[in-house]
């Protein structure tokens, strides 16, 4: 087992494709395939079925994934570690980033920062919220941004916070096909109240948020007894007709013309909101402070208004 048979899994189950794999790893289709399948062998079990249409992990694969996933990260935290260690002159902020935040979001607020600080690098890392914070609390991040109100660990050192945005929610009904009432393409919370919701995993803080959402207006939540793993599957399932769905705007695809926009108890449109989370250091290094005004001060009004 090597770390290029990790990578090689990785993409494949990424792209769902092992020619798009081996064009995104640099190698030949036949030496992403070999690597997968000497993998396979020492583990044990097939991680991929192959049909002449797509490529799908199989259970077993996709039992395996996190754990490949994790590997590979703990692998790039070891290079970051040492290149930290060995050139201290290299300003680093490292940023930790929830998947419920949108690329083009994070775009928007780093952009004018590295523009103006052209010495300082920016790393970033993708992962669910809670090991967000547990890499934040023993310094291998320094500032996460994720969904406002998502469940931090009670910690002995002050935390400092800093809103980033509201991005719209949006009500996707099963089979795309909703007959209840409806005015402007919204719909009142009310009126969804009694469908049944096809939920993802709570990690990365929209879970937490539309359950908020019910609870802010005093009405339970029906959820599904199964669990999507990602957002777009949450869409297909509504397709499906399993159940309704409830996403941010963001992540819903682009030219989707079956969504609602959710009406909240005052009146204004229901919205997630997002915030950036560090420690508060005794003593912050000039860039780590200057990212930290950036973040307070400039991104709020470079977002206001992009949804």
């Amino acid at each position: 087992m090597n770390l290029s048979q990790l990578r090689f899994v990785q993409a494949v189950a990424s792209t769902g494709s092992f020619t798009s794999a081996a064009a995104a790893c640099f190698v030949t289709q036949p030496t992403l395939s070999n690597g997968v399948a000497e993998l396979e062998k020492e583990l044990g079990q097939r991680l991929f079925t192959r049909t002449t249409r797509k490529v799908a992990l199989t259970e077993f694969g996709r039992h395996m994934l996190p754990a490949i996933v994790e590997v590979l990260k703990a692998q790039e935290a070891l290079l970051l570690r040492a290149k930290a260690w060995l050139q201290p002159q290299k300003r680093l902020v490292r940023i930790g980033t929830s998947p419920l935040v949108s690329p083009a979001v994070l775009k928007a607020i780093v952009e004018p920062f590295q523009r103006q600080n052209p010495d300082v690098d920016l790393i970033f890392r993708e992962m669910n919220w809670d090991d967000l914070n547990k890499m934040l609390h023993e310094g291998l991040l320094d500032f996460v941004f994720g969904a406002r109100g998502s469940t931090t660990p009670a910690r002995p050192r002050k935390m400092e916070r800093a809103f980033l945005y509201r991005e719209p929610l949006l009500f996707i009904p099963q089979r795309f096909d909703w007959h209840g009432p409806m005015q402007n393409r919204s719909v009142s919370l009310d009126n969804i109240s009694g469908e049944t919701f096809v939920m993802v995993p709570d990690t990365c803080g929209l879970a937490h948020a539309t359950r908020a959402l019910f609870r802010s207006h005093r009405r339970k939540i029906h959820e599904y007894s199964g669990q999507a793993l990602s957002y777009q599957v949450l869409e297909q399932w509504a397709n499906l007709g399993i159940g309704a769905a409830v996403l941010p705007k963001s992540k819903v695809t682009p030219e989707a013309d079956y969504t609602l926009s959710i009406i909240d108890k005052a009146g204004r449109l229901a919205a997630i909101e997002f915030e950036a989370i560090w420690l508060n250091p005794s003593a912050g290094t000039a860039h780590f402070l200057a990212f930290a005004k950036h973040l307070r001060r400039v991104v709020p009004t470079l977002l206001n208004g992009l949804f």
